[in-house]
């Protein structure tokens, strides 16, 4: 029975690994579709895990007894989830839209960007979905409700450090793909590719301004907390939880 727990455990954990190398994935390969995906999934776990809130917090606001969550509650719940779903939407788009889809190689001494991005985003994902089981395993905190509304935070800040070891691109780089290389009316994935040089560029213009007030690790910090890519973490709080409650179900199951 001893060796038959561990094959399962063993089996779960690779079905865990699948399934984040298989978001990872999509995203580097269909960027549009993994978009789509992510303004499904957040649409569909934000208007219960919101409506579930409201309903708890309701009573946090009012000095009298409030009337017990409605119609009005559900609408609130889902356009609350519906803004965030759409701008999860959009920073996933962001995320893994681009021109640099070559393979893994150094560029200019460089990695690739995208394939980098896809590496990074797995790692924080597995991260974070083995977080929301260890909490679940030792105190029993809901992988959902607390993964949904915590875990981003940390996730992205896990996600924008390993982004900021990326090399920024020099002010002659961007001029020169912008009077040469993007057309006057972009594609998606040539907007994409640019707007990510520019918030590389403003990470690094931001780390330059502090390092001499602040000294060189506390500016980046500062250069971390205050990038673009922080709003990552929410996506990967989204897939985080949905692998964390399959695992979760799978393993209650489990002989």
């Amino acid at each position: 029975m001893f060796i038959v727990r561990i094959f399962v455990n063993l089996l779960i954990l690779s079905l865990e690994v699948a399934a984040v190398l298989g978001v990872a994935y999509l995203g580097f390969t269909q960027p549009l579709i993994f978009a789509a995906v992510t303004f499904a999934l957040a649409l569909w776990l934000g208007s219960r895990l919101e409506f579930a809130r409201l309903k708890n917090e309701l009573n946090f606001y009012f000095e009298r007894k409030v009337p017990k969550a409605g119609v009005l509650t559900a609408l609130v719940a889902v356009s609350e989830a519906a803004s965030k779903a759409l701008l999860a939407a959009l920073v996933a788009l962001l995320t893994f839209s681009g021109t640099d889809t070559k393979l893994l190689t150094l560029t200019n001494g460089a990695p690739n960007r995208l394939q980098w991005t896809a590496i990074v985003f797995a790692a924080c994902l597995f991260a974070g979905s083995s977080l929301l089981r260890w909490l679940w395993n030792s105190f029993e905190i809901s992988p959902g409700r607390w993964g949904y509304f915590r875990i981003a935070a940390p996730l992205g800040l896990m996600f924008s450090a390993a982004l900021s070891f990326l090399p920024p691109p020099t002010f002659s780089k961007i001029g020169w793909d912008l009077l040469f290389n993007v057309a006057a009316r972009p594609s998606l994935e040539q907007a994409s590719e640019m707007l990510f040089m520019l918030k590389q560029k403003f990470d690094s213009l931001f780390y330059a301004l502090f390092q001499g007030w602040l000294g060189d690790q506390l500016a980046a910090v500062l250069a971390v907390l205050v990038s673009v890519n922080m709003l990552t973490g929410f996506i990967l709080g989204i897939y985080a939880v949905v692998i964390a409650e399959v695992i979760r179900w799978l393993e209650a199951r489990a002989p």
